[in-house]
Protein backbone atom coordinates (compact mmCIF):
# COMPACT_ATOMS: atom_id res chain seq x y z
CA UNK A 1 0.00 0.00 0.00
CA UNK A 2 2.64 2.38 1.41
CA UNK A 3 5.11 1.51 -2.08
CA UNK A 4 1.95 2.38 -4.27
CA UNK A 5 1.50 5.36 -2.71
CA UNK A 6 5.31 6.19 -2.53
CA UNK A 7 5.20 5.66 -6.45
CA UNK A 8 1.92 7.80 -7.46
CA UNK A 9 4.18 10.32 -5.47
CA UNK A 10 7.31 10.21 -7.21
CA UNK A 11 5.38 9.99 -10.48
CA UNK A 12 3.55 13.57 -9.71
CA UNK A 13 7.24 15.02 -8.62
CA UNK A 14 8.65 13.60 -11.91
CA UNK A 15 5.52 15.56 -13.72
CA UNK A 16 5.78 18.84 -11.90
CA UNK A 17 9.09 18.78 -12.66
CA UNK A 18 9.33 18.09 -16.13
CA UNK A 19 6.47 20.23 -16.43
CA UNK A 20 9.07 23.19 -15.63
CA UNK A 21 10.84 22.45 -18.82
CA UNK A 22 7.71 23.04 -21.20
CA UNK A 23 5.83 26.32 -19.30
CA UNK A 24 8.81 27.78 -16.68
CA UNK A 25 7.74 28.75 -13.40
CA UNK A 26 8.45 32.12 -12.37
CA UNK A 27 12.11 33.59 -11.44
CA UNK A 28 13.34 31.82 -8.20
CA UNK A 29 10.97 28.61 -7.89
CA UNK A 30 12.11 27.69 -12.05
CA UNK A 31 16.07 27.77 -11.09
CA UNK A 32 15.00 25.28 -8.02
CA UNK A 33 12.86 23.17 -9.87
CA UNK A 34 15.98 22.81 -12.70
CA UNK A 35 18.11 21.99 -9.64
CA UNK A 36 15.54 19.61 -8.47
CA UNK A 37 15.24 18.12 -11.92
CA UNK A 38 19.35 17.58 -12.20
CA UNK A 39 19.37 15.88 -8.63
CA UNK A 40 16.71 13.41 -9.14
CA UNK A 41 18.52 12.48 -13.13
CA UNK A 42 21.54 12.13 -11.23
CA UNK A 43 20.28 9.94 -8.28
CA UNK A 44 17.88 7.69 -9.82
CA UNK A 45 20.18 7.51 -12.64
CA UNK A 46 23.07 6.01 -10.13
CA UNK A 47 20.70 4.04 -8.48
CA UNK A 48 19.58 2.40 -11.78
CA UNK A 49 22.74 1.54 -12.92
CA UNK A 50 23.92 -0.06 -9.69
CA UNK A 51 20.68 -2.31 -9.50
CA UNK A 52 21.15 -2.99 -13.18
CA UNK A 53 24.69 -4.55 -12.13
CA UNK A 54 23.20 -6.77 -9.69
CA UNK A 55 20.79 -8.35 -11.93
CA UNK A 56 22.05 -11.68 -13.54
CA UNK A 57 21.88 -11.76 -17.54
CA UNK A 58 18.75 -13.88 -17.19
CA UNK A 59 16.70 -11.36 -15.27
CA UNK A 60 17.68 -8.76 -17.69
CA UNK A 61 16.18 -10.32 -20.61
CA UNK A 62 13.60 -11.70 -18.56
CA UNK A 63 12.19 -7.53 -17.53
CA UNK A 64 13.74 -5.46 -20.32
CA UNK A 65 11.35 -2.52 -18.80
CA UNK A 66 13.09 -2.92 -15.26
CA UNK A 67 15.67 -0.46 -15.41
CA UNK A 68 13.26 2.10 -16.75
CA UNK A 69 11.28 1.45 -13.54
CA UNK A 70 14.26 1.69 -11.27
CA UNK A 71 14.89 4.54 -12.81
CA UNK A 72 11.75 6.14 -12.49
CA UNK A 73 10.41 5.30 -9.20
CA UNK A 74 13.64 4.82 -7.69
CA UNK A 75 14.05 3.19 -3.95
CA UNK A 76 10.59 2.27 -4.00
CA UNK A 77 10.62 -0.03 -7.04
CA UNK A 78 13.98 -1.81 -5.36
CA UNK A 79 11.33 -2.62 -2.30
CA UNK A 80 8.57 -4.00 -4.53
CA UNK A 81 11.57 -5.94 -5.88
CA UNK A 82 12.12 -7.04 -2.10
CA UNK A 83 8.63 -7.78 -1.55
CA UNK A 84 7.66 -10.23 -4.20
CA UNK A 85 10.67 -12.11 -3.95
CA UNK A 86 9.23 -13.10 -0.15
Amino acid sequence: MFILIGKIAYLFIWLFLLFNLVHPYPAPANIIAYVALATFIILHGLQACLLNATLTNHEKKQYPYRILKIFLFGIFEALSWKQNKQ
